[in-house]
């Protein structure tokens, strides 16, 4: 789960919010290690209940297949056995992860697992001297349904799963006939509908918010080191990788410290803030262009570059 960047501080902009019908209901669930809240408009309370609950249950199963932490979800099970079968979201969540590797020229990885557990981040007794062996989406291996990993390899979905997870439960807000909302996982966010929304960007340095957008139709999500992170021999490392190097990305002044993206699906913009992140500050701006995306790069100096914006 990434940190908490992004604050909703002023929901439902526009005029339409003081009308009686439809009325804004609330649901909260904790999911992925996080308190996840949807928020929809409804005429009827029974039917916003009932298709909130449909979406929160796509959010649970899609962590429940997912998360490294469960040793009984599928990710656990591939690692541990380094083949098996993939159910029909697993396995679209593996085939975008590889999508982005390549766009981003491997600056996203899913096999980063090993250097997690090198760096701390899980328990391991790793040898570091294989990380660069066992590090590399292009060592994964997909036969139909089923996935194939060399010895010593470790998937890790978490720059990916909450993003995908979102839309998701969008999806089924949508095709049960709920069009204006906002679900907000923490880092990752996606709102739709006639509704404006007020989202604050968390200062990654100290407390309060460095930056406010007005949002319609758009996901969004933030990566950075503000609370998941380690430190080394008085050095600030991030829980982000560097896949190329298989290390952690350590603070330096003129770095990144936080990145958000903006785009037209929360699994887009989830999986490619990590991989600006890795690429830095010429890098990351030259992919952003590149997609089509927006941006918002904050460096460890305070300095906001906005791109596309």
């Amino acid at each position: 789960m990434k940190s908490k960047f992004i604050f909703i501080l002023v929901v439902c902009l526009s005029l339409t919010c003081h009308r009686s019908k439809p009325k804004f209901y609330e649901y909260d669930d904790l999911i992925f290690g996080s308190y996840i809240r949807i928020k929809i408009t409804s005429e009827d309370s029974l039917q916003a209940r009932q298709v909130v609950n449909k979406a929160m249950s796509i959010l649970h199963h899609i962590d429940s297949i997912a998360s490294i932490f469960n040793p009984q979800s599928e990710i656990s099970q591939i690692n541990k056995n380094k083949h098996g079968r993939m159910s029909q979201d697993l396995k679209e969540l593996i085939t975008k992860s590889i999508e982005v590797s390549e766009k981003s020229d491997g600056a996203f990885d899913i096999t980063v697992g090993p250097a997690m557990k090198k760096f701390g981040f899980y328990p391991s007794n790793i040898d570091s001297q294989k990380i660069a062996d066992i590090i590399g989406y292009q060592k994964i291996q997909i036969r139909g349904d089923s996935i194939f990993l060399k010895p010593g390899m470790m998937l890790d979905l978490g720059g990916i799963t909450v993003g995908y997870a979102v839309d998701k439960a969008y999806q089924v807000l949508k095709a049960n006939s709920i069009n204006t909302g906002i679900i907000d996982a923490g880092g990752e966010i996606i709102c739709f509908g006639d509704k404006k929304y007020k989202i604050g960007i968390r200062n990654p340095k100290t407390e309060g918010v460095i930056k406010t957008l007005v949002l319609k139709d758009t996901a969004i999500s933030t990566s950075g080191n503000y609370e998941s992170y380690i430190e080394k021999n008085n050095r600030k490392y991030t829980h982000i990788i560097n896949p190329k190097t298989g290390q952690a990305i350590a603070d330096t002044s003129g770095s990144l410290a936080s990145v958000t993206i903006l785009a037209d699906n929360c699994t887009d913009a989830d999986a490619y803030a990590t991989a600006v992140f890795v690429l830095g500050i010429n890098d990351g701006q030259n992919l952003i262009r590149k997609l089509g995306l927006k941006g918002i790069l904050i460096t460890q100096d305070g300095k906001i570059i906005e791109v596309n914006i």
